[in-house]
């Protein structure tokens, strides 16, 4: 992402903090508006325009989406008045926004990364879904109801909500990398960072306590630890963490010594 980017998306996480209203119905409509978006490229180029008046964009966002709550469409005035590297930017602080909002309307209720994250899980596991899900010839609205009706009642609304928008927008990405990336806004939302670590069987506690103070000093903040068992790992742990892996397990070390031996 580019630097305007990054510094408006850091200005939406405020907004969503200070937004009015019922958080899920705000995810909703910014995820509606998110969709809408990527069906009219014209409008996104416009309403990202830094040439053009503030007032005038927010005059065209409030027409176009007038069937949105009040709530809404405040949000949305508050980022088009923000710059944006590409207009596509403004598209996914939608999303980002609509992500955040529905975290905050889980609270602790749900684990809402770990669903996600499952999610994935689950939709690789069966190649006819994952074509399904990742059809370009369905219909937006098609992607969703199989995203839907696959999760059913197994996770969160919240979870299911965040995957059936991802599915119906999916901007070329593939589907694991988009629930992925949503378990890190989620995780992001209440202020932790999301490291998948893959081990070669269930973490004991002391173990998992190791993990967070590595990560704590590493990263400068708590973690939420997703675990995923690799028997290939052997034993020790390989820690993801965005797009840094941190490995410890032993068949790495013993891959470096057969390696060693080999020079």
């Amino acid at each position: 992402m580019g630097a305007q980017t990054n510094q408006s998306l850091a200005a939406t996480k405020a907004f969503v903090a200070g937004a009015r209203g019922d958080a899920m119905a705000l995810a909703e409509g910014l995820f509606a508006a998110a969709l809408a978006l990527s069906s009219s490229p014209p409008l996104r180029n416009q309403l990202a325009d830094a040439s053009l008046d503030v007032s005038l964009r927010q005059k065209l966002a409030d027409k176009v989406f007038a069937s949105l709550s009040t709530d809404v469409k405040a949000l949305m005035s508050q980022s088009v008045e923000l710059r944006w590297s590409r207009p596509e930017d403004l598209q996914m602080a939608f999303e980002d926004m609509g992500i955040r909002l529905a975290a905050q309307s889980a609270g602790d209720s749900a684990d809402v990364v770990g669903e996600l994250l499952a999610i994935s899980t689950l939709v690789h596991g069966n190649a006819d879904v994952e074509l399904g899900l990742g059809s370009k010839r369905a219909a937006a609205s098609a992607r969703s109801a199989l995203m839907e009706k696959l999760v059913g009642t197994k996770v969160s609304s919240q979870a299911a909500a965040i995957a059936a928008h991802l599915v119906a927008d999916p901007r070329g990405r593939k589907i694991g990398a988009m629930l992925n990336h949503a378990a890190e806004i989620v995780s992001d939302e209440h202020g932790m960072g999301l490291a998948v670590v893959h081990v070669s069987r269930a973490l004991k506690p002391a173990q998992r306590s190791q993990i967070d103070a590595l990560l704590v000093n590493r990263f400068g903040r708590a973690h939420y630890l997703a675990e995923q068992v690799d028997t290939s790992i052997v034993g020790g742990a390989r820690i993801r963490v965005g797009d840094m892996i941190i490995d410890g397990s032993i068949a790495t070390r013993l891959q470096d010594l057969r390696t060693k031996l080999a020079g």
